[in-house]
């Protein structure tokens, strides 16, 4: 897989096909993997958040989840044949996954939106593998609870283990996890979980197409998604345009 050199961590260049073939061979390898998808939110972030800034330097794969994060693989020279979105990809990689046998746990999101997130997978892809669901208490687990959700988790078996916590607690547990837990594949995907749920409207392509997904969840989203996206969006233009700055006028490169 081809990756992009940014100053603080490479972003993944490749196709959603791409991206799958890749998760089978992790799935496989022996070795303990984990992803994420950067959007505005993330890139916000990472001005600050320097924990966050190392779970996407060390991941297996940075894809371009926001348009945002596709302008800065071009301002440091990259192009990339598509962005990867984390809700794109997991209905792909439900399908994908059935011939092949993989395994599924959903971890996270909101009181009884994982189980019913894995009935409703039940119902759209028959013979799909959803091998347990798991929603933790609000807040930082005990290390009696750490344990327990291990063992859950470990004794269902699951090939890929999709994370949904929020970013950017759901990308600091990825790479803190990762290796901790018997499973080949980590996934943080943030409201995925709630938009094939139903618990909340996922954003037209049309939207997609025009890069306007941020305002999409700013409008429909709730309160707090806007204060959010209010806070995160001008922040990750003012990193691009930083970056811009930097390399493109100045001529720094990472």
């Amino acid at each position: 897989m081809e990756r992009v050199k940014t100053r603080h961590f490479e972003i993944a260049s490749c196709t959603y096909d791409q991206l799958l073939a890749a998760m089978e061979t992790w799935r496989l390898d022996g070795v303990f993997h984990y992803a994420c998808f950067c959007d505005a939110n993330g890139l916000a972030y990472c001005r600050r958040d320097l924990d966050l800034r190392e779970a996407y330097r060390t991941a297996d794969a940075v894809l371009a989840d926001g348009g945002v994060t596709k302008a800065l693989a071009w301002v440091f020279g990259g192009h990339l044949p598509e962005r990867v979105i984390g809700p794109y990809l997991f209905p792909k990689a439900m399908a994908y996954g059935i011939e092949r046998g993989w395994r599924h746990f959903f971890y996270g999101a909101g009181a009884g939106t994982a189980q019913l997130l894995a009935d409703k997978m039940r119902e759209q892809y028959p013979g799909i593998q959803i091998v347990g669901t798991l929603t933790p208490p609000f807040g930082e687990l005990t290390a009696d609870q750490e344990l327990e959700f291990k063992m859950q988790i470990e004794e269902a078996k699951p090939d890929i283990l999709w994370v949904a916590l929020g970013c950017p607690r759901q990308e600091k547990w990825a790479r803190a996890h990762v290796g901790r837990i018997n499973v080949p594949i980590i996934l943080p995907v943030g409201a995925v979980f709630d938009f094939y749920a139903g618990r909340v409207p996922h954003a037209p392509d049309w939207v997609h197409t025009l890069g306007l997904r941020w305002l999409w969840r700013l409008v429909t989203g709730g309160r707090r998604t806007f204060k959010r996206n209010a806070w995160c969006v001008p922040r990750a233009a003012g990193v691009l345009i930083m970056e811009f700055w930097r390399v493109r006028i100045m001529g720094r490169m990472p």
